[in-house]
């Protein structure tokens, strides 16, 4: 036990230092590397449905740069947003260096970064405030696979979740059935209930859209199903490209996160959340106009 606990030590004062490093990195990278551009795409979920290898994958394309870090979550957490516009744009190259590139690729390169909570959260409307242009691209997974996985995510933690899947159900589904929801107006209120362990609310697909939907155009989405492009990734990668304007490239498949030991899903915990989110994915179809033949 103790060996256990200085583990976790030693890997939280690492954490640390990384962080501080960062900082250190983004105080210097204001002073020196001032124009940053904003990004021209933005992937914003789920959380556990693939960014990172979508995001992985793309930047390969030369006509794709990367920010100083592939998630930087601005949008949604309140001590990165008040650090303004400025902070914001210091992760992304230089519109000088953009334009560079234009010159030398023959075609205007793009930047953005993954968040995958950013569907999740509702703060929508300060994307479409700074980046209103910018490309939209949402990868779903089957919510009641996207649960299991998150709980595994969780429990792998330094300060991992304690509950069982079971006991995590009950919990959520009673702050659920009480009213509980995320808005901007309650955000400090709930994030810690509903946030650090959304195991199923992050699945409400279709409110989460419906929120997007009605700060930035329809057009401006590209809204993938994990289970399909997870086995032939490149054509996900290929479908991204043309959304985002820019010329065939030969991708390398790679798979990014990859979890630990598989394990299986207590059945009675499939079988509840197969009936609690058998209505939900039917709203979320009819709103993409499109079945995707989720398995229950």
């Amino acid at each position: 036990m103790k060996a256990n606990k200085a583990v976790i030590r030693a890997k939280e004062c690492w954490q640390w230092g990384r962080r501080q490093v960062r900082i250190q990195r983004m105080q210097v990278r204001r002073l020196v590397r001032p124009g940053g551009a904003l990004p021209n795409f933005l992937i914003i979920g789920a959380m556990k449905s693939g960014t990172t290898t979508l995001f992985q994958m793309l930047t390969q394309h030369p006509g794709c740069w990367s920010p100083v870090a592939k998630e930087l979550q601005f949008f949604e957490q309140p001590h990165k947003y008040s650090r303004g516009e400025v902070w914001y744009r210091a992760h992304f190259p230089t519109r000088r260096s953009l334009t560079a590139g234009r010159r030398t690729l023959g075609y205007s390169p793009v930047t953005g970064e993954a968040t995958p909570g950013m569907s999740f959260f509702p703060y929508a409307s300060r994307a479409a405030e700074l980046v209103p242009q910018a490309k939209l691209i949402v990868s779903l997974r089957d919510p009641v696979e996207r649960a299991w996985s998150h709980y595994k995510h969780m429990r792998r933690l330094p300060a991992p979740e304690r509950a069982t899947f079971s006991e995590a159900i009950d919990r959520e589904l009673a702050l659920l059935e009480q009213g509980a929801s995320l808005t901007e107006e309650n955000f400090r209120q709930m994030a810690p209930l509903l946030h650090k362990f959304g195991y199923v609310n992050r699945g409400h697909y279709a409110d989460q859209l419906k929120h997007w939907f009605s700060f930035f155009p329809r057009e401006q989405f590209l809204i993938l199903n994990f289970e399909d492009w997870k086995k032939n990734p490149i054509q996900a990668a290929d479908r991204i490209t043309q959304h985002l304007g820019l010329p065939k490239h030969a991708y390398e498949a790679r798979k990014a996160n990859q979890g630990g030991h598989k394990s299986s899903m207590p059945i009675d915990c499939r079988e509840r959340l197969e009936t609690y989110f058998r209505p939900r994915n039917r709203e979320l179809f009819k709103l993409l106009g499109e079945d995707w033949g989720w398995p229950y």
